[in-house]
């Protein structure tokens, strides 16, 4: 029979295998719970105390006494701590730490204890003073949040030490999933999802109105040094999601239906979708590769770049004292408004309401193509447009022009009448010339055709444009080989050659393992970043020329890949070390099932041979081979049955034909039965 440690409180029962265990109070030791036939109910308060530990494993129910909350005297009385810590809905408090981790098959579920859609449990409150954390495939449901009147609010999975790590956990019809009011250290939030159903309680969309939004996923306070999000879905509708830290990397994840505040950080290759705002406020903010459906960016007073993002049926507006850049993005049925000081170059406005409307705080408005819109311009002030494309818009401006904007070598289908001033070098078209610059106008491919107008009739300005166009070829060429490289009009050069890049893998070297979501920057230029995905891959457009790639992940030590070479149209592949600094040894449940351990290599990196080794707990027929970074297999090195224990298995670097291999990323994938482990490795030569 397990024993549980408690003072102060102690509710336990074992009366029998078919009775729930009572919990509540002090916890003073470590403990472990694991799965039983019935759930554990907390029935009062549960404290982990400094210094103490509680593991959770996988499969296990807790159950912690709710309180009812229909409106807001109930919320007073029923969801607000007094002095002695006494609530009526309970909660979880932290001192110590949690370690809760499920599995995929077997998660660990928080609920109440109430099947009543009107009531609701407190919160799980991580103190300040609290050790690292770990929720992995947890499910939350029905956390109403518990006010502390002495301190600050506890609201749903709350840590207030800044420091958790948060993976492939549900929360469920939760006033506010997770929050995290802190000065200090990391918070890792992956792969999880925020969902709010039919079966939430009538009442939480009046909750707290003080905060104007029906519901919050997650908050990150502004003091929070280095929040990672990534990978979460976030759902409901008119519901409030709200980031914020002074390091924010916020990628891969899906947001619809919601509400947003601001950070200052990355958002990299999010899908935004019906959000009222998606993204807001902060003072710098990189936003790249981004959908936005149906989801406003609003900014004020910030430094941006916004590029390489897709929008559709959105305003994209940056207002007053707003300074950066936007390039490289796609509008549609959406709208480009910046009444600040930006770079605006290389974007494409069409089938909206407002193409682009940019005032005399603008640096550079150029090579953008404004097509087929209600309103071309804004006509505010002494705007500049060069080397832009404006066809087919229903008007010129919804209020009028006022100022006199300057237009220089662009493609245009109005006459150049008084306000507007013509720059030179622009050539005015009929519809049946418009229809001839394209490769297919009618079906948005905005790509110039061979012998199109636009082909070098820009201006030479080299050293003051980005090198690149929409596509990252090179932006000057030669499009009509007369021997004269010059600009072309718009967002494309025509028959200019493509960028090299770089490409690669993180990985953990002591397992090989791929790390996930780091965020990479180019000679530690905030604006010139990617992250790696779920599996560790990464790539980068690049000029060609010499590089430092930094790296970047909370838990990790930064790296930095110096001298990194890129050549035209070819990616050089690195692969990045990410050495883990986590100070809490992560408990995890073995399998004894599993048939492959200790996999690995060394050296990794190596040239020219390498050792793979491994071992097998039974014996059984084995398969290892190797595969390149595009997935095709390049040898098969063990294909028999071979018997349990240790094994090792040189590889030479040559292929199937035994002739050597190129340098970069390889794959060796082991198969005992029906399991199998991948790897990574590097050759070097």
């Amino acid at each position: 029979m397990k024993r549980f440690f408690f003072s102060v409180i102690l509710v336990f029962v074992f009366s029998s295998i078919a009775e729930a265990i009572e919990v509540g109070g002090h916890l003073t030791e470590n403990t472990t719970w694991s799965p039983a036939e019935n759930p554990y109910l907390v029935t009062e308060t549960l404290y982990v105390d400094s210094g103490v530990t509680l593991t959770i494993l996988q499969g296990t129910e807790i159950k912690v006494s709710g309180a009812s909350l229909s409106n807001s005297y109930e919320y007073t009385q029923n969801f607000w701590l007094d002095n002695t810590g006494w609530s009526l809905a309970k909660y979880i408090r932290v001192d110590g730490r949690i370690i809760a981790e499920g599995t995929q098959q077997d998660s660990i579920i928080f609920t109440r204890m109430q099947d009543d859609m009107n009531f609701n449990w407190g919160s799980i409150c991580i103190t300040i003073n609290a050790e690292l954390c770990v929720f992995k495939y947890c499910v939350f449901e029905h956390m109403g949040n518990t006010g502390l009147a002495i301190s600050n609010i506890s609201e749903g999975l709350d840590f207030f030490n800044g420091r958790g790590r948060v993976q492939n956990c549900k929360f469920l019809n939760c006033t506010i999933g997770i929050n995290s009011d802190s000065y200090e250290k990391e918070l890792e939030i992956i792969n999880n999802d925020f969902i709010i159903n039919d079966n939430v309680n009538p009442y939480l969309p009046n909750f707290n109105p003080g905060r104007n939004h029906i519901q919050s996923f997650l908050i990150g306070s502004n003091y929070t040094s280095d929040v990672l999000i990534c990978n979460n879905f976030f759902e409901g509708y008119d519901s409030y999601y709200g980031v914020g830290a002074n390091h924010l990397s916020f990628a891969y994840n899906t947001i619809s239906n919601c509400i947003s505040s601001g950070a200052n950080g990355y958002f990299f290759k999010n899908a935004f979708t019906n959000c009222y705002k998606a993204i807001g406020g902060g003072d710098s903010l990189y936003i790249k590769k981004n959908h936005f459906i149906g989801a406003d960016v609003d900014l004020d007073y910030a430094y941006v770049e916004i590029s390489d993002n897709y929008f559709d049926d959105c305003e994209l507006n940056t207002n007053l004292n707003c300074y950066g850049n936007v390039s490289n993005n796609l509008l549609q049925n959406s709208s480009l408004q910046t009444a600040s000081y930006l770079e605006v170059c290389n974007n494409i406005i069409f089938n909206g309401i407002h193409g682009i409307a940019v005032t005399y705080r603008n640096v550079m408005n150029s090579n953008n193509l404004v097509y087929n819109n209600h309103y071309a311009i804004g006509g505010y002030f002494n705007d500049y447009y060069n080397n832009c494309i404006i066809l087919s818009n229903t008007e010129l401006s919804q209020y009028g022009v006022s100022g006199n904007p300057i237009f220089r070598n662009c493609i245009i289908d109005f006459p150049l009448d008084p306000p507007l001033i013509d720059g030179g070098g622009n050539i005015i078209v009929d519809s049946l010339q418009a229809q001839s610059i394209f490769e297919d106008i009618q079906n948005g491919d905005f790509h110039l055709i061979e012998g199109s107008l636009a082909i070098e009739a820009g201006f030479d300005t080299l050293g003051y444009y980005y090198p690149f166009d929409m596509d990252y070829n090179h932006r000057v060429w030669d499009g009509d080989n007369n021997g004269s490289a010059i600009i072309d009009i718009g967002h494309y050069e025509y028959g200019s050659p493509v960028f090299g890049g770089i490409e690669g893998v993180t990985y953990d070297p002591s397992t090989g393992d791929p790390v996930d979501y780091v965020l990479l920057k180019i000679n530690n230029e905030p604006g010139e970043f990617t992250f790696s995905d779920s599996l560790g891959n990464f790539e980068y457009k690049l000029p060609a020329g010499i590089y430092n790639v930094y790296a970047e992940r909370v838990f990790y030590e930064d790296v930095i890949e110096y001298q990194i070479e890129v050549i035209d149209g070819e990616f050089t592949q690195i692969a990045i070390p990410m050495l883990e600094i986590v100070d809490i040894e992560e408990q995890t449940i073995p399998n004894p099932s599993s048939q492959i351990s200790n996999l690995m290599n060394y050296p990794n990196p190596f040239n020219p041979s390498t050792i793979i080794e491994f071992s097998i707990q039974n014996n059984i027929n084995v398969e290892l081979s190797i595969f390149n970074i595009k997935g095709q297999k390049v040898k098969t090195l063990i294909n028999e049955q071979i018997q349990k224990g240790k094994h090792n298995v040189i590889w030479a670097g040559l292929d199937s034909n035994n002739k050597p291999v190129s340098s970069g990323i390889y794959l060796y994938k082991i198969k005992a039965g029906n399991q199998e482990s991948v790897r990574r490795m590097l050759l070097l030569k």
